[in-house]
């Protein structure tokens, strides 16, 4: 019995393993009687579309069509990673089938869809390129990232995308947003207890509210949510579908 309080954690953390990778690579589309709008969405390092289901479900219930994509987030660097999911857009004819696509991210699939979107701008069709929204993204990097850069565990468990994801990478990047970009960041650290000693006050726990910020975006929100976790909250889902509608969050709900 004494043994009861370890196994079941670790029980859990296996399950959870292999319901990510279960969901495989690839995209997989949803859609919705009627909708012209599509809305692509992204995980963030180590995870699959499983974990923005929430989300994706959100979204069809405010009337989008959604394109969830699992990518290799463990495998390539982010560069690579945008060249990925520019081959899954173009394999589910995406840009063509829809009046206008919008992009909603989780963490580093926000990094992604920058660097896509900056990648094949001059092939994107400007007319039907509508909003972005990005939970947590971590565009001045992440300070547990900095932490973690050097220890081996990390290295292997998450690739040349998590050595990216320092703050002394993401400063060094230099991007400006020619769409509207709307971001939520988390302020509920608990329960991780190292991030609390390593990043400044005000984060999820990953991700400093001042390192998602951009220089160019649209709009900015901070709301009571851990930085894994985020995705799954009903009001952040409205917070999202009123950004993509209005080009604005609702400060005052």
């Amino acid at each position: 019995m004494k043994h009861k309080g370890k196994i079941f954690p670790a029980a859990l953390a296996l399950i959870c393993f292999f319901a990510i990778h279960a969901a495989g690579q690839g995209a997989r589309m949803h859609k919705v009687d009627g909708a012209r709008e599509t809305v692509i969405v992204l995980h963030g390092i180590g995870h699959s579309r499983l974990n923005m289901a929430g989300t994706a479900f959100a979204l069809r219930q405010a009337g989008y069509n959604t394109l969830s994509v699992s990518y290799p987030s463990r495998r390539d660097d982010i560069a690579g990673l945008s060249a990925y999911v520019a081959a899954q857009l173009a394999a589910q004819g995406a840009w063509q089938s829809a009046n206008k696509i919008h992009f909603v991210t989780h963490s580093m699939g926000g990094l992604v869809t920058r660097q896509y979107l900056e990648d094949y701008k001059t092939t994107i069709p400007q007319g039907k390129l509508g909003r972005v929204v990005m939970m947590a993204p971590p565009l001045g990097g992440s300070e547990v990232a900095d932490f973690l850069e050097n220890f081996p565990p990390y290295q292997w468990m998450f690739g040349a995308a998590g050595q990216e994801l320092t703050t002394g990478n993401q400063r060094k990047a230099h991007f400006t947003p020619y769409y509207d970009v709307g971001i939520i960041a988390g302020t509920t650290g608990w329960p991780y207890l190292i991030a609390n000693a390593v990043i400044p006050p005000h984060h999820d726990g990953r991700v400093s509210v001042e390192s998602t910020k951009w220089i160019g975006m649209k709009d900015h929100i901070t709301l009571a949510a851990t930085h894994s976790l985020i995705s799954w909250k009903p009001f952040v889902h409205k917070h999202i579908i009123h950004f993509i509608n209005q080009g604005e969050f609702d400060h005052e709900a």
